[in-house]
């Protein structure tokens, strides 16, 4: 009589290619003497042989109430072999074993249950797929499209990959604000990961994660690659005429996207340094009916990487006097204010500062603040003043500001 047997159908991968292979046969040698008019030895059940990084894993049922007392797993044409002890049960049992320490390649397996007698069953045979580092070194990282870092949020575009390469996705790992490291995983499905507390001047590494079978038991990962982000080149907003205000009175505005401190709104309704003449500039001025100003400032702040820049500022006319007690100065300092009028000359956080002076509207001037940066920050630039409130009062209308690299 010649039994009939099925096998479940085993996925495998090989080197980016899912096959199936599944063999279930009564035809192979057996090791052990099978006589088929006596089926006495119960045989294996859900026989499967699943890949993984230089081993397999072999797994089946052994039936209730079954005499086997043995499995042998039989590989490299029964040059090799593993035994594994069964003992008896009422109820079905499952078993798993190991096969470790194999090369990278295709192995078939044959399984064979045994009876306290030594009798044997009929032969199981499967296939599985052994992968190692042939198939690893084929592996790339996802590719990264964009990094953009703004203070100590950094998102992340990714590229897209192959799938059937079997990736999965890519894990992240970076420091956060309070220098702890933390990890995060971007499933394959997904291209843009939003790190909210990124610490500054940090690198963060990344690889990607690959399972090269549905039935692979290891997940295989590529090398990390690490990877400093940056902040874009600090650009200004509105910051040259024609300038915008986000609140006007009569002549007198405030300016939109700048800081402006209570000393300069000395106009009409708490206004001042947005001037509608001379087609809406930057003009911080005092006297002429208006009150003095007293360390009155305005400001606007950016993030800056590692570089060498210059602040220029386009100035139309402005009859400040350097003998004027107190002053007016262009600034730029680290950090995310400016220091006071009467600090300017010795704060440690001013990067550079120019005082300004008398400039003719016939002969219009541009000053260049040189300064440099050495890791990424806050810089804030802009223009401090203390300025009497006589008649003539002080003014300094100003066309624009620009941060430009200093070649």
């Amino acid at each position: 009589m010649k039994l009939s047997l099925r096998f479940n159908t085993l996925l495998v991968f090989s080197f980016f290619l899912i096959t199936a292979l599944g063999i279930l046969s009564c035809d192979s040698d057996d090791t052990l003497p099978v006589r088929p008019e006596e089926t006495s030895v119960a045989q294996l059940q859900a026989f499967s042989a699943k890949s993984g990084k230089n081993r397999v894993l072999i797994e089946g049922t052994i039936p209730a109430n079954s005499n086997i007392t043995e499995v042998t797993i039989y590989w490299n044409d029964k040059a090799d072999a593993k035994s594994i002890s069964v003992s008896s049960s009422s109820e079905e049992q499952h078993i798993a074993t190991f096969i470790e320490d194999l090369e990278e390649g295709f192995y078939t397996f044959e399984a064979q249950t045994i009876d306290a007698s030594g009798n044997g069953s009929v032969i199981l045979t499967g296939g599985s797929e052994v992968y190692g580092d042939p198939y690893i070194s084929t592996l790339f990282n996802r590719p990264v499209d964009t990094n953009y870092l703004s203070r100590n949020e950094l998102e992340i575009v990714y590229g897209g990959m192959d799938l059937t390469t079997g990736v999965i996705g890519t894990e992240i790992m970076y420091e956060n604000t309070d220098g702890e490291m933390e990890t995060v995983y971007l499933p394959i499905e997904n291209d843009q990961v939003r790190i909210e507390n990124f610490k500054r001047n940090a690198s963060y590494s990344y690889r990607s994660l690959f399972i090269p079978s549905p039935v692979s038991i290891d997940t295989f990962y590529t090398d990390y690659t690490s990877f400093k982000p940056e902040p874009p080149f600090p650009t200004l907003v509105n910051a040259a005429v024609p300038f915008l205000a986000s609140s006007v009175q009569g002549r007198w505005g405030i300016l939109q996207d700048w800081t402006t401190t209570e000393p300069v709104r000395v106009h009409a309704g708490g206004h001042g340094g947005w001037d509608e003449w001379n087609n809406n500039i930057f003009n911080i001025e005092s006297g002429w009916g208006a009150p003095a100003i007293t360390n009155g400032k305005i400001y606007q702040t950016v993030e800056a990487k590692p570089g060498e820049y210059a602040l220029e500022v386009s100035v139309r006319d402005s009859n400040h006097s350097e003998s004027d007690e107190g002053g007016s100065y262009f600034v730029v300092a680290k950090g995310m204010t400016l220091p006071d009028v009467a600090d300017v000359t010795t704060a440690s956080e001013v990067l550079v500062y120019e005082r300004i002076h008398t400039t003719a509207v016939s002969n219009p001037e541009t000053y260049r603040l040189e300064f440099s940066v050495d890791e990424i920050s806050d810089i804030t630039i802009g223009q401090i003043t203390t300025q009497w409130g006589q008649t003539p009062g002080r003014f300094c209308n100003i066309f624009s500001f620009e941060i430009v690299a200093n070649e």
